[in-house]
């Protein structure tokens, strides 16, 4: 069986808003179906008949009620009352046309550790949900009392045996417990009976609050959802796959933008699953920054060292050139943009327009490079360029102006770009950056800053020299966290010469306090003239194994960034990031 979802689904406890919103967004998202959150009907002024018939105008279809909690390894006293409340919630499921709940393990601290007591419980609901036309979904809650993995779920559903008795599957469950798609190798397809998709960062933290603030959609995150998916479909489950996350952050954003975030997530899994649609590029590497033309831009380009290198044919657009680094000056858009370069180009545009997306509305003139342009959430522009030799290369737009810039620059490229991302829309530009460019993240670093936290994590993909840094910065009250591209790091072979030749062009390059080297003495213990050396030059300094960093910034300048130059050595790859605390203070003054 070709592994791949079916009809796709979301929980209306994944949307904002009240439940008319919830589910208008959810069909406006062009989902199939939704798991209907029992809260969310309980606090709607609709009756149950009246939802299912919103629903069915919308043409949505309730795949699941849920949830109904605490059923099973019940004092077997109090059984009673679990029979009561699931016969009138039965009710309500009959008038909503649901015909699959959602029952989750016993997470009460009286809970019985009974497997046969769990499964004779399970299979009394069971005859009562077969007289209704319905099927019980039974879910391990990874904080259950006694049933907390899958396989202890899957053994309380075989005991009981009951054809109205299944299995749930929940991505975010199963791995947050450490097992993987191989926790189903024996259960059969027909005995699943919903699947519930969720991603997750890796956090050390508890499993319930880690779930309930935590959960985000696959891509955003770095469980394997897709193993675990993979095995359920191959199973032979062909129900619904529906996301269910929660987290501070879509409870806070817009309905409709997380539930267009929502599916774009299942497109990329399924994507992944069936090895269908345009792959992510191979190899991406950095081509060129675009940035606003304004009265000073010109002016702080020479500075740094630029020269002019060429002038668009058709558009105000000057190509500036320092060594292999260049930059783009674009005097009719606002917005900055980051150029890339991968092959094949209308395989991404593809992929962009697959996943949702949005395209740069731009003209294209006769002959002109194929250069699609995506926005990425953060509200950089990035745009698509072939290789080099290529009919759609950037650089074929342009006429070199003569005689150019000096070729005998030692800086050597664009070594990585900062982007500010509010932390309401980090998830998203997370995904962009994995499902769209299969950039893979490195681990999340922190930092302490005068007024608040920094919160950074670098992506790069497995091929080619792309570095993207994105960094959410939380600020005290009454100040507002800068967007948009805040750091452009550039790359040399001779890190002091830049620094000299800056400095004499009158740049303002960051003062480093003399107490920084006293500690970075202190720490790696240099040799004297080194450590005068780098003082002199108001360097700073990393060492990894037997790979160095040496590298300055500026004072933020007038584009709104700053700009660093580095010096990479014996393979260092990484950003610096014990120094980062001294710039974030020095820059703060």
């Amino acid at each position: 069986m070709t592994a791949r979802p079916t009809r796709k689904g979301i929980a209306t406890v994944s949307l904002s808003g009240v439940l008319p919103e919830k589910l208008e967004a959810a069909a406006a998202a062009g989902f199939d179906g939704v798991e209907l959150f029992d809260n969310d009907l309980i606090a709607s002024p609709w009756a149950p008949r009246e939802v299912a018939s919103r629903c069915a105008d919308l043409g949505l279809r309730v795949d699941l009620f849920q949830p109904i909690r605490d059923v099973e390894g019940v004092p077997p006293d109090r059984f009673d009352d679990v029979l009561h409340r699931f016969r009138a919630k039965l009710a309500v499921m009959a008038e909503l046309g649901a015909d699959t709940v959602l029952c989750c393990s016993n997470v009460a601290v009286d809970a019985v550790d009974d497997p046969d007591l769990s499964a004779d419980q399970l299979r009394r609901l069971g005859d009562l949900a077969a007289a209704s036309g319905v099927t019980i979904a039974f879910e391990a809650l990874a904080w259950g009392r006694h049933v907390h993995r899958v396989g202890q779920a899957w053994d309380v559903v075989r005991r009981a045996d009951h054809p109205a008795v299944t299995l749930a599957v929940d991505t975010f469950h199963v791995l947050s417990r450490g097992d993987d798609g191989s926790a189903l190798a024996d259960v059969p397809g027909d005995r699943i009976g919903f699947l519930q998709v969720a991603d997750a960062p890796l956090l050390d933290m508890g499993l319930l609050e880690w779930s309930r603030h935590h959960r985000c959609f696959p891509g955003e995150g770095t469980l394997d959802v897709a193993d675990v998916v993979r095995a359920t479909l191959r199973a032979g489950y062909d129900g619904p796959v529906s996301l269910e996350v929660f987290s501070d952050l879509v409870r806070e954003a817009d309905p409709r933008r997380t539930a267009r975030d929502a599916m774009r997530s299942l497109l990329f899994l399924e994507d992944s699953l069936a090895a269908e649609g345009p792959p992510a590029p191979a190899r991406v590497d950095a081509a060129f920054l675009e940035v606003p033309g304004g009265p000073g831009v010109p002016a702080l380009l020479g500075s740094l060292g630029f020269s002019v290198a060429g002038r668009h044919r058709t558009k105000p657009v000057t190509w500036w050139r320092q060594g292999s680094a260049d930059v783009v000056v674009n005097d009719g858009s606002p917005d900055p943009a980051l150029g890339i370069v991968t092959s094949p180009v209308p395989a991404v545009a593809s992929r962009a327009k697959r996943l949702l997306w949005p395209e740069v509305d731009r003209t294209r003139g006769a002959g002109e490079a194929h250069l699609p342009g995506i926005t990425s959430p953060s509200g950089l522009h990035v745009f698509v360029s072939a290789p080099a030799g290529e009919e759609d290369h950037w650089q074929r737009d342009f006429a070199p102006v003569a005689p150019g810039p000096a070729a005998d620059s030692a800086w050597t490229g664009l070594d990585h770009v900062a982007l500010a991302v509010p932390a309401e829309r980090l998830n998203e530009q997370v995904s962009f950056l994995r499902t769209l460019l299969g950039l893979v993240p490195g681990g999340t670093e922190e930092f302490m800053e005068p007024h608040g936290r920094l919160r950074s994590r670098a992506f790069r993909p497995g091929a080619g020299d792309l570095r993207v840094v994105l960094n959410v910065e939380d600020v005290g009250a009454g100040r507002t966290p800068p967007s948009g591209v805040t750091q452009v790091a550039f790359a040399t072979s001779d890190v002091r010469s830049a620094v000299v030749a800056l400095r004499s062009a009158g740049v303002p390059l960051m003062a480093v306090p003399d107490n920084y080297y006293a500690d970075l003495d202190a720490r790696f213990g240099l040799a004297p003239d080194l450590l005068a050396d780098l003082r002199c030059h108001g360097l700073l300094y990393d060492r990894v194994g037997g790979g160095e960093l040496l590298h300055a910034f500026t004072m933020p300048l007038a584009p709104g960034f700053h700009v660093e130059v580095l010096e990479r050595r014996g393979g260092y790859d990484g950003y610096g990031s014990a120094g980062t605390h001294v710039r974030l203070a020095v820059q703060r003054r």
